[in-house]
């Protein structure tokens, strides 16, 4: 691969219309035309701002919708999208900016990595989740009927504008479903980070102010500096696995409705803890500890219905993109900071782990 790894993160509050134009005013080539894809909840929130931005910084732009839900992420919607890009007269030296949540980013930057081989993408990010994680690595990709994000590429954005003033209007729901991917940040992290999370709410954050920035800047910081040392996740970028190939399984059951991936990763992160209690990893207080904040903060320690069958989360385990010939790479947490990457784990006794730990 061939392309520049190196995206400016631009975060703050209130900074979208100022910070979008000068990042766009600084891109070196120049683009030629600048499109924007969004969902109608974004559009509705910052539609405006964006398209002003654009406009204050000398382009005119197109603005194409995106589908919303984990379930319209499809190589359908990229296709539809793709065709809409075409006709409206994008080129090579197009730029397209996805504006929204992981969904949206998937798919714009899923699309601007295969469009004429390659054009150039940014992101603004409208959900926690998206702030603290999903538009920040240079992943893509679509879902199939087998399993998430099983089609992609590696295509980094230009520029990542986060303006947390964007989250006053975001459902609870999501709040509790960004708190999950915030979490295993802060399990990365260190003590410090991790500490701070664990003596905070979702309510707290809710109502803004420096914490929710500080929190946001701190995910993003962290995990930009394991791109940049490992950017294709060919070592210590598996880290940021964490939690997720649990996760993605339970996720991929459940269904979206039922379970959002913030809130699959919460889960994911607490299989992950009780795997290593069980293997002598861990303490039982550190799981203890990060099942009493997701309890605290609204958020899901039980699978919603019933767990899935060991058979059933087997095949779902297996269709995990670093999965091998029936065994699993994990991440499992020692302590704060301390994560182990166990490698040829047994899939079999994975799914078997995870009815105990859920049931």
């Amino acid at each position: 691969m061939s392309q520049d790894m190196d995206t400016k993160f631009v975060p703050g509050r209130g900074i979208l219309r100022s910070g979008l134009a000068t990042r766009l005013k600084a891109l070196r080539p120049k683009p030629s035309q600048v499109f924007v894809v969004m969902d109608r909840k974004a559009e509705e929130v910052v539609g405006r701002k964006v398209v002003l931005a654009v406009k204050d910084a000398g382009w005119d732009v197109t603005v194409l919708l995106a589908p919303i839900g984990e379930a319209r992420k499809t190589m359908e919607s990229a296709e539809r999208l793709a065709s809409q890009l075409v006709r409206q007269g994008a080129d090579r030296k197009s730029l397209l900016i996805a504006v929204g949540g992981g969904v949206t980013s998937d798919l714009a930057g899923f699309v601007a990595a295969n469009l004429f081989r390659g054009i150039s993408w940014g992101v603004i990010p409208t959900t926690l989740l998206s702030m603290a994680d999903a538009s920040i690595g240079g992943k893509t990709a679509v879902n199939l009927k087998e399993g998430k994000n099983l089609f992609g590429a590696f295509h980094f954005p230009k520029f990542v504008v986060s303006d947390v003033q964007m989250l006053r209007t975001l459902p609870l729901r999501e709040w509790r479903s960004g708190m999950g991917e915030v979490l295993k940040t802060a399990m990365l992290s260190g003590a410090g980070m991790y500490r701070k999370l664990i003596n905070t709410t979702t309510a707290k954050l809710q109502r803004g102010g420096v914490e929710l920035g500080e929190l946001v800047g701190q995910c993003a910081r962290y995990k930009q500096k394991l791109v940049r040392r490992d950017p294709l996740e060919g070592g210590e970028r598996k880290l940021l696995n964490l939690g997720h190939t649990f996760g993605h399984a339970l996720e991929t059951s459940a269904g979206p409705r039922k379970l959002g991936h913030g809130e699959a990763v919460g889960l994911g992160l607490l299989c992950a803890l009780e795997m290593s209690v069980e293997q002598d990893l861990c303490r039982a207080s550190y799981a203890s500890e990060v099942r009493e904040f997701l309890q605290q903060n609204g958020m899901k320690t039980r699978f919603p219905g019933d767990v899935p069958s060991k058979r059933a989360l087997e095949k779902l385990l297996l269709r995990d993109k670093k999965a091998s010939r029936g065994r699993l790479d994990l991440i499992l947490p020692v302590k704060p900071g301390t994560n182990l990457l166990v490698q040829g784990v047994d899939a079999s006794e994975v799914a078997a782990g995870m009815r105990r730990y859920l049931g």
